[in-house]
């Protein structure tokens, strides 16, 4: 009733997999009162997919495009490192203007690590004939996953020449350990310390934290025993995070609805939904984080809003199959911050680091921290270092 992105997906991937469901009609292309499951909102201003980011080209229309490559099976799927996927593609045309001679279909897979950094892994091309208005299934698409864990999408593209006729894509979520002698990672949820002016709790026991209004969480983070942190001469703190606002649903006290449940009942807030998460839109929620480690600041960082759309695939993915959503679709921005020798020669002294993430009063737009199975990228909070 809010999050229509992934969903909509979805609905429109099985439909175009029924030869014999010939249309449909989506009754609400902007919100209304009390639904908020519009293109755009209630005032027309607009709502954002991220199609553009995760496949080059894709838009909201390749969902409603007259030839369609409809693949079978759930949009984020669990993988192991090296592992040959199966993916099942249906040929939908509901039209009689189709390329002449054959398309090529251009399959891609890529990704992100768990360093939160953009990997292409592999691409090859293949010859379609496409005949007007044609239902069929093509041979089963297979792609072979990396060895490293990580976010992977398997992006497929439909072309004649140079126009790309459709855009379409299946996520896979490879996971393993990466082991590396150099890098440090830490749940969102083992904070030592907390505190926030309107509220604090996770999210699917701690996948996900938030703190809302102004505040901090704070890290006591222990060397591993057996790393000699000395050798490094610098080092990256690593972070998903985005703002956190307090929704409705997320009040202690709710507030009385009176009135006409079709004329709102009170409930102008997409943010009272109980089940789901206001789309990323026109209107922000920023938020600023000062960091500090071992007591020495180290930067800040604006978070220009609370996202939640399809680049929060892991948020998706991570939802129990219990008919409850629990902030899917949301995910936070990449921060990077350096650290210096001196900061590594303290830490190495003392045995750990003390991670401090505040923000400050003058901007209490919250804070959500994101974990390796929740947000957009493949990673808890990471330090990471450098001879």
């Amino acid at each position: 009733d809010v999050d229509w992105s992934w969903d909509y997906h979805i609905m429109m991937n099985e439909f175009r997999r029924h030869p014999k469901v010939a249309g449909w009609l989506y009754t609400e292309h902007h919100d209304v009162i009390n639904e908020w499951n519009g293109y755009w909102k209630y005032d027309r201003s607009r709502k954002f997919t991220g199609f553009e980011e995760l496949v080059d080209g894709m838009r909201l229309s390749d969902m409603h495009s007259y030839i369609y490559l409809a693949p079978e099976g759930d949009l984020c799927r669990d993988a192991k490192p090296s592992e040959t996927m199966t993916v099942p593609i249906r040929l939908s045309v509901m039209t009689d203007e189709v390329p002449a001679g054959e398309a090529e279909l251009q399959l891609k897979l890529y990704g992100w690590n768990t360093l939160g950094e953009k990997v292409d892994i592999s691409s090859e091309t293949q010859k379609v004939s496409i005949l007007p208005w044609e239902q069929r299934d093509l041979a089963p698409l297979k792609v072979t996953m990396p060895e490293a864990p990580g976010l992977y999408l398997f992006s497929m593209q439909l072309a004649d020449g140079d126009k790309t006729i459709h855009s379409n894509f299946v996520a896979f979520r490879v996971k393993g350990e990466p082991v590396s002698e150099h890098v440090i990672t830490f749940g969102p949820e083992t904070f030592a310390s907390q505190q926030w002016s309107q509220k604090q709790w996770n999210i699917l026991d701690g996948l996900k934290v938030n703190g809302t209004g102004y505040g901090f969480f704070e890290y006591e983070v222990a060397l591993p025993q057996d790393m000699d942190i000395s050798q490094y001469s610098s080092g990256t703190f690593l972070a998903e995070l985005s703002s956190k606002p307090l929704n409705g649903k997320d009040k202690e006290q709710q507030e009385q609805t009176d009135g006409d449940y079709m004329r709102g009942r009170g409930l102008h807030d997409p943010g009272r939904n109980p089940n789901s998460y206001p789309m990323t839109d026109e209107y922000a929620n920023p938020s600023k984080v000062l960091i500090t480690i071992n007591g020495v600041s180290v930067g800040e960082t604006e978070l220009a809003d609370d996202p939640a759309d399809h680049r929060g695939i892991l948020s998706w993915h991570a939802q129990p199959r219990d008919r409850r959503l629990r902030e899917a679709g949301t995910y936070g921005y990449l921060v990077k911050v350096p650290l210096e020798k001196s900061l590594i020669d303290q830490a190495a002294k003392d045995g750990r680091f003390v991670i401090r993430l505040e923000v400050p009063e003058s901007l209490p737009g919250g804070l959500a921290i994101y974990g390796k199975d929740f947000g957009r990228y493949p990673l808890d909070p990471t330090l990471v270092f450098e001879k």
